[in-house]
């Protein structure tokens, strides 16, 4: 008896799993609100050098009255090349001093200069909070915005790493409701953060517990439904992630305070984690582990809530149930082994290469919305809304014109959309051309999350695809830094990213395709050629559609 003989004894669509699909797809929501919420609590500004001649009420009274605020702002900032005001610098005036009257005839270019001694002025209208304007991450101090991003990104990155092998040995529920507790107590403490560093702190903690989360659910769902229903429910969790980014969207329209922004969308996972209870263990887990017993009672609890009456559930069933599954881990590979077959090691390293670009594309487009205009939170229910449209349509038309086909396509489309975007103004093209990108490296995403699957060996799936992704997140750690390049060349970053995408396309052509085809089960069958049914076209019965969270 395979274990997947099991489920639908106890029931494989009942109301067990629409429950855990409710519950995780609720959480994913607010989830989805932390990958992009630093477009709105690191929000930059329109900023100035404070000055004493406007910001200080007493030295404004002394001032020529014939002047009005805009001149005066001409004669205390001086302007850089596009003509508009410095954000770094300041003429120097002698504090208190009064504006004399023929200040005015005064050659400004040749005033003296000064930075931004006495601090920043920011414009409030748009965000009247965030953390940039707490801690003045501006001027000189710049380069700290895009740091708080990759250290976010590399708690991921961490957490990838050491909560796979943790809930491996421990278990998905155990492990699941661990990250509940630390994602609420991070999340939650950012927003009280006195300093920058705490803040960062709390930044990585909360990313190190995010991905946890993710492969606690994952498992979760994956284990405790069948091949047949298994693609729809993850797929269902993955519209849930782009959902937050629109639901982030509205919540930014009437809260404009970082602190509180980041309060609402950490506070429901002390909810989720005092109702983690109710989550049964992975049976499959628990069987795997010689842990039969409680298998059979984790089994047993989902078949009454299912309200399916069984009674052919033995703990002999369970013990056959776990030999088969024990038998496929006989043979234990590692990453040294793998690289050794030859096929093999040009399917990884193809996916890694594919993998670090979309990671680096996406965070790099996704977190810089502020750069297309002043409405960041109408940018951003536009980004929810066309991803969600982006991993709905990645489900149909994968199956209609191969996982290949579509992977190239999007990559270059999304490296012709971001081209001209490096020398684009404000504007409505601007903001077309980077949602299209953006678009496109979701549409590559989703599809990858199950070419992936396909092109890899079920014995050793696990650890190709976790090398995978930790270069993935590699490229989204690094995705924040390339921001610093602005100062130097201001298209330089994007005229990196459609490099990286077209080049990204042209290594997707070195894969095969894998609509229709089997899976591989063995390394055997990848290097010296499938089986007799690889020829033979699946059902449509047996397709495999797998869309995994990026």
């Amino acid at each position: 008896m395979a274990f997947e003989d099991l489920l639908p004894v106890v029931g494989e669509k009942g109301r067990f799993q629409i429950l855990q699909v409710f519950y995780f797809g609720i959480s994913y929501v607010f989830v989805g609100c932390h990958y992009l919420l630093e477009n709105f609590t690191a929000f930059v500004p329109e900023h100035r050098c404070w000055t004493p001649l406007l910001d200080n009420t007493s030295a404004l009274l002394n001032v020529s009255g014939n002047l009005n605020f805009s001149s005066l702002l001409k004669l205390s900032i001086p302007l850089d090349s596009n003509g508009k005001l410095e954000k770094c610098c300041r003429f120097f005036w002698p504090q208190g001093q009064p504006l004399l009257v023929n200040v005015t005839g005064q050659n400004l270019s040749q005033l003296e200069m000064q930075p931004c001694v006495d601090g920043w002025t920011y414009d409030q209208s748009i965000i009247t909070s965030s953390i940039v304007t707490e801690w003045d991450l501006v001027c000189d101090f710049q380069t700290l915005k895009p740091l708080s991003q990759s250290v976010f990104l590399a708690g991921i990155l961490v957490g990838y790493l050491i909560w796979g092998y943790l809930s491996d040995r421990f278990g998905r529920k155990r492990v699941l409701a661990q990250c509940f507790l630390l994602m609420a107590v991070s999340g939650t403490g950012a927003a009280f953060a006195p300093s920058f560093l705490v803040y960062c702190c709390f930044r990585f903690l909360l990313g190190f517990s995010l991905s946890g989360f993710t492969l606690g659910s994952a498992s979760l769902v994956s284990e405790w439904n069948t091949t047949q229903y298994r693609p729809l429910k993850t797929l269902m969790l993955n519209l849930c992630l782009s959902l937050g980014h629109l639901f982030l969207g509205a919540l930014a329209y009437g809260i404009h305070d970082w602190r509180k922004l980041q309060l609402l969308v950490s506070a429901p996972f002390f909810a989720f984690f005092l109702t983690a209870w109710w989550l049964p263990e992975s049976a499959r887990w628990l069987i795997v582990h010689n842990k039969c017993d409680d298998a059979l009672k984790v089994l047993r609890q989902v078949a009454k809530i299912n309200g399916v009456k069984e009674e052919t559930l033995t703990v002999e069933a369970l013990s056959s149930t776990m030999e088969k599954e024990l038998a496929a881990e006989q043979t234990q590979y590692t990453m040294l082994d793998v690289i050794r077959f030859p096929i093999l090691r040009k399917r990884i390293l193809c996916l890694s290469l594919s993998g670090f670009t979309s990671g680096m594309l996406f965070y790099g487009l996704s977190l810089d919305l502020h750069s297309l205009g002043h409405n960041i939170q109408m940018l951003q229910v536009l980004l929810g809304t066309f991803t969600f449209l982006g991993r709905f349509g990645a489900l149909i038309i994968m199956n209609c014109l191969g996982r290949r086909t579509i992977m190239m396509a999007s990559f270059l489309l999304a490296g012709l959309f971001i081209l001209p975007s490096a020398f684009l103004p404000q504007g409505i093209l601007l903001v077309v051309s980077a949602i299209l990108a953006i678009s496109c490296v979701v549409i590559f995403i989703s599809c990858n999350s199950v070419y992936a699957t396909e092109l890899v060996p079920t014995v050793v799936r696990n650890m190709s695809l976790g090398f995978v992704l930790t270069v993935d997140r590699i490229g989204a750690v690094l995705a924040p830094q390339m921001k610093i390049l602005k100062q130097y060349i201001p298209a330089m970053p994007q005229i990196i990213f459609a490099i990286m995408a077209i080049t990204a396309s042209l290594v997707v052509f070195f894969l095969p395709e894998t609509r229709n085809k089997p899976m591989p089960d063995t390394i055997q069958d990848l290097e010296y050629g499938h089986s007799r049914e690889e020829a033979r076209p699946r059902d449509e019965g047996d397709t495999l559609v797998k869309i995994t969270h990026f």
